[in-house]
């Protein structure tokens, strides 16, 4: 059955009310094309190596402006800290006279079109602007830019005052990023000093060990084609997105909006939220030798039932079932790239070219072994770190150490923590330093148990001078031990806990430490049951509401069993009604029936789409609508709930005229 849209107009305009669940953007937004951080450097090229021509380096993009917007800084990294990279000497330029940027805009073209670049003259020194129709937004007489240089890692930023407004519309764009007065190079590099004056040395992100899209979106503006190019307005490819080497520029835009906003916002949780990682994590603890986790001398029997694991309080003593760490010949007996003890071999992966900060090379298992979130391939070969974590993949992780990171250990390859943090193991390939030692045991049938033995905490000071003992073992039957002698640490966070990778949801929140769950706690008596994966589905607008564009509402993470969604719209929200009362605890109503319009669909699990309306008419302008989705699963366990019906999150449609 649908309620249809056809005469909304009159009815939300009496009936539509104003709700806390109806958020605007407030404040400063910002958009960047990727993180700041991994990098990657134009390649020498004597005798200018790698650095930008005149008049500075050059980020081109595509700028789609859905809404009014004043642009007040936008920010780019470059490696101009004095350092040599690879061979790539850099000038200094960090506390050096600020520089400025040029920000110059065609409307409603693409720097895509080859004419607005070609027979272009532009230098900044002297001062020969590009030829028309370019448009210079920020010229001194009536803005000032103030571009300050700050080390690789951190985006130098120019910011605008007063800012930079821009309407909403399509435009090209070219922000020059020039530097004032002469850089200076290392001691030593032989280059003229002239050779580097007003130069820039773009940094890259290198997209080839950190994926992203080429175009980059949060509603309001859309980066599109954005590239790194110098000459600033030569013709030609640019070096990053348009072309086979996959460069990326750190890119970002910091802006406020104008009045008048069409925006979503979203409210509420649908049911059910099982995320399949769970982990505990423990502060640095700086007391002479670190402080001891409450797991040390303990362990923690992890089993598979399918999809998600049942762990509760093992049995088992460090080390487990009594095998002397180093003694088996499983590994050893596959040549010398898989030596039962590990850190004897060159590792695969090595931040320093030692076992600090490592990854091995890729260990085949004898067995397949199956983990929740396998997706029914099993891990065939597993990668084991010097910092206390193995990876269920031939695939090497980005992240090598925890330190907080969850996010870094929840992108990679699935992985199970046994005590992932800042480790130092000896070294015994290249005999660079480090303690204690990591072993790979197995009967090459039944299990595989990774040692870390008398490890200490990096550097090996009299604060983390502890040696750490503990173990992962891997069954056959796709079962996992954790079996921990001492444990301690007192320089760096401490991870313990599995994801299945691959960008898996993060169950916690907050700072380090999290619980979720504190697994001392949760492994006793009957145990703790991990998610099965299982989200709740989500419900959003496919655009902002803005006057004009279609109004399509989308539910998304639909159950695989749920045949039938139907989403409603409301003139008014709730704060949240629990439904145990009708056989859906656990689920709660956002919005208030009855609804004023309603639309059925037939989905099998996936996602749904509503076209409720072609083009949001002006009139809407103002308004305040809700939406929020049920499904029938008629196959989902009755012991999630008993009607089983499931709801999504929801969403407030305030629409508007930009």
């Amino acid at each position: 059955m649908h309620k249809t849209l056809a005469s909304l107009t009159a009815i939300a305009v009496a009936t539509a009310s104003l709700s806390a669940q109806c958020v605007a953007p407030t404040g400063a937004q910002n958009l960047s094309t990727t993180y700041f951080g991994t990098t990657f450097y134009a390649a020498a090229t004597p005798p200018l190596y790698g650095v930008s021509l005149d008049p500075g380096v050059a980020i081109r993009c595509n700028l789609a402006v859905n809404a009014n917007i004043n642009i007040t800084a936008v920010g780019s990294n470059f490696l101009n800290d004095g350092g040599t990279y690879a061979t790539v000497p850099c000038p200094n330029l960090v506390g050096a006279p600020n520089g400025t940027c040029e920000v110059w805009v065609v409307p409603n073209d693409t720097v895509l079109n080859p004419a607005l670049f070609t027979a272009n003259a532009y230098t900044h020194n002297p001062s020969v602007p590009p030829i028309a129709p370019w448009t210079h937004l920020s010229t001194a007489a009536t803005h000032v830019s103030n571009l300050v240089f700050a080390a690789p890692d951190t985006p130098s930023t120019a910011t605008f005052n007063p800012p930079l407004a821009l309407a909403a519309g399509n435009y090209a764009v070219v922000f020059v990023f020039v530097p004032k007065g002469v850089a200076t190079l290392p001691p030593g590099t032989g280059i003229p000093a002239n050779a580097v004056t007003d130069r820039i040395h773009p940094l890259f992100t290198n997209l080839t060990s950190q994926p992203g899209p080429s175009t980059y979106s949060d509603g309001f503006i859309t980066i599109s084609n954005p590239g790194v190019i110098s000459p600033a307005f030569a013709n030609g490819a640019l070096s990053p997105a348009s072309t086979p080497t996959p460069f990326m520029p750190n890119f970002n835009i910091t802006y406020t909006l104008g009045a008048q906003l069409a925006y979503q916002t979203p409210y509420g949780v649908g049911c059910y939220d099982r995320k399949q990682s769970f982990y505990e994590s423990f502060a640095a603890t700086p007391v002479v030798n670190g402080g001891p986790i409450d797991l040390q001398n303990s362990a923690i029997s992890m089993f598979n039932v399918g999809n998600n694991y049942i762990a509760n309080t093992g049995v088992s003593t460090f080390p487990f079932n009594g095998t002397v760490p180093g003694s088996t010949l499983y590994y050893s007996g596959l040549g010398p790239t898989t030596p039962t003890q590990v850190n004897t071999g060159a590792p695969g992966v090595a931040l320093f070219g030692d076992w600090d900060d490592s990854v091995s090379v890729a260990y085949p298992l004898p067995f397949p072994f199956s983990y929740a979130g396998d997706g029914g391939v099993p891990a065939t070969a597993i990668r084991i770190g010097s910092n206390g974590a193995i990876w269920l993949s031939g695939t090497a992780p980005t992240s090598l150490t925890f330190n907080g990171g969850y996010a870094g250990w929840l992108l990679g390859p699935p992985s199970i923590a046994g005590a992932f943090m800042d480790l130092w193991p000896a070294d015994l390939s290249t005999f660079q330093g480090g303690t204690g030692n990591i072993f790979a045991d197995s009967d090459g049938a039944s299990y595989v148990t990774i040692t870390w033995s008398g490890v200490r905490e990096y550097p090996n000071t009299a604060n983390n001078s502890a040696n750490n003992n503990f173990q992962i073992t891997l069954q056959a039957g796709g079962g996992v031990e954790l079996t921990y002698g001492s444990v301690r640490n007192g320089n760096s966070s401490l991870l313990v806990g599995f994801t299945p990778g691959n960008g898996a949801a993060d169950p916690g929140t907050g700072a380090t430490p999290r619980q979720a769950p504190d697994l001392s706690v949760a492994i006793a008596g009957p145990g703790y049951v991990s998610g099965d994966g299982a989200a709740p589905s989500v419900i959003s607008l496919a655009n902002r509401p803005n006057s004009g564009a279609p109004l399509i509402i989308n539910t998304n993470n639909i159950d695989p069993t749920a045949p039938i969604n139907i989403t409603l719209i409301s003139a008014s929200s709730l704060p949240g009604i629990d439904l145990a009362g009708i056989g859906m605890g656990g689920c709660s109503a956002w919005i208030n029936l009855p609804e004023i319009a309603s639309f059925l669909s037939l989905v099998g699990g996936g996602s749904a789409s509503w076209p409720a309306l072609a083009s949001i008419p002006p009139s809407f302008a103002g308004v305040d609508l809700y939406a929020q989705s049920a499904q029938l699963a008629t196959g989902f366990p009755v012991s999630y709930n008993s009607a089983n019906i499931l709801v999504s999150s929801a969403v407030c449609i305030h629409f508007d005229l930009f």
